[in-house]
């Protein structure tokens, strides 16, 4: 990478992990006053029952877990609701450990460009969901669009995401301006957001980000 640059070089490379512990690690950065394994231990139970609980899943659902990571909460709803779940994730390792932390026929883990192709075939989904990741994407527009062109009609999406962009680059987490929740509405109709409850997530993580459903137009 070049040492000196007009403008930050994106690093993709920083979500890939050596073993399942960093990986974790990766997917919940612990933050003051919390740690990962605390994180992984409150936060995901509780993301996990704000999806189950507000839609109808079952063992005839298809849900998309987008930037998946090992699969924290793919596994806790295919657990709770049985359905089915596809993953999707850039980072080569983190679909490497995902099948492994998962554990279940009904869960399996594509790159997004094999996502493109299951799109290009007519796949829909019924419910899809993004924790923690759209802050990241560089090419957030993309995103989005992969998202929404896999959804059925009226379908919703359930997103978690720094108020702020946190983009990895080679000076550190950047911020580009962009407004995810407003690119999310050229494309979607809001329904609902709010904050983590106290004592769910890290205190800043809380001031600092917002939970938020959507509905695909």
């Amino acid at each position: 990478m070049p040492p000196h640059t007009a403008n930050p070089v994106y690093t993709p490379g920083i979500f890939e992990s050596p073993d399942m512990g960093a990986a974790m690690a990766i997917i919940l950065t612990p933050e003051p006053g919390t740690s990962t394994e605390e994180r992984w231990r409150i936060e995901t139970p509780y993301l996990a029952g704000e999806m189950a609980g507000r839609l109808d899943l079952n063992a005839n659902s298809l849900v998309l877990d987008y930037g998946c990571g090992i699969g924290r909460l793919s596994k806790v709803l295919i657990e709770a609701t049985g359905c089915f779940v596809i993953g999707v994730d850039m980072a080569q390792r983190m679909r490497e450990l995902a099948p492994v932390y998962v554990a279940s026929p009904r869960f399996m883990v594509v790159s997004p460009e094999g996502f493109d192709a299951l799109i290009d075939r007519g796949i829909k989904v019924d419910f899809g969901f993004a924790s923690w990741v759209l802050q990241h994407c560089l090419e957030v527009e993309r995103d989005i669009e992969r998202i929404h062109a896999a959804l059925g009609p009226m379908a919703r999406f359930f997103m978690v995401n720094n108020l702020l962009r946190a983009v990895p680059t080679d000076r550190g987490w950047v911020h580009d301006g962009k407004s995810v929740e407003a690119l999310l509405a050229a494309r979607f109709d809001a329904l609902d957001r709010y904050p983590f409850p106290p004592g769910i997530s890290a205190p800043e993580l809380t001031a600092n980000s917002a939970l938020s459903w959507w509905r695909r137009k």
